[in-house]
């Protein structure tokens, strides 16, 4: 499966995945410019983050499970600028070169700071999304294994009942007559 992203301009981004669940948490990965080169190639990785210039164009990032049909993958991945515009270029201020005042420079170090607290927030709800698959999992294969074991118990006490009840029935002779014998009175 492929994703597209169009850049207008050249800026340095960070493209970073992770397989969350599937298979051996392993997939295929590529990324093309948009005059067709190859960026960046690599089979089987769970995880990397890697840093390209972006240009003009459309920018192509395929993910690939072709040696694994069987499992179905769940990636997260994230395109960012390297370096975060300031606040005043993201809002569309002016361009033009000038001295920041104190309230700017502030605002300019609270956006930094947030861009890392919303970097942290997607990584942690990477990690919470790892381990509740984990636990899901660890649940899944508890109950099978439960009930296999609770199987095992069922038969256990069916099979000592039954031995056990051998021990205290007594074994009788046949007292069929046999076809010349008759009764005595």
């Amino acid at each position: 499966m492929c994703f597209s992203e169009q850049f207008t301009d050249s800026v340095a981004i960070i493209f970073e995945y992770k397989v969350i669940r599937g298979g051996n948490n392993d997939v295929d990965v590529k990324v093309t410019s948009p005059n067709g080169k190859v960026l960046y190639k690599q089979l089987k990785r769970s995880s990397d983050k890697i840093t390209m210039d972006a240009s003009n164009g459309e920018f192509k990032f395929c993910f690939s499970n072709e040696f694994s049909t069987f499992s179905h993958k769940v990636i997260s991945f994230s395109l960012q600028p390297f370096d975060p515009k300031s606040l005043s270029e993201e809002a569309g201020g002016p361009q033009v070169p000038t001295v920041k005042v104190a309230a700017e420079i502030s605002m300019d170090v609270i956006h930094a700071m947030m861009t890392h607290v919303v970097d942290f927030q997607r990584r942690y709800r990477l990690k919470e999304a790892l381990g509740r698959h984990l636990a899901e999992m660890l649940n899944k294969r508890t109950t099978y294994y439960s009930l296999v074991q609770a199987f095992i118990i069922l038969v256990t006490g069916f099979g000592q009942v039954f031995i056990f009840k051998t021990f205290f029935t007594e074994k009788r002779k046949s007292t069929k007559l046999e076809s010349g014998e008759q009764l005595k009175k």
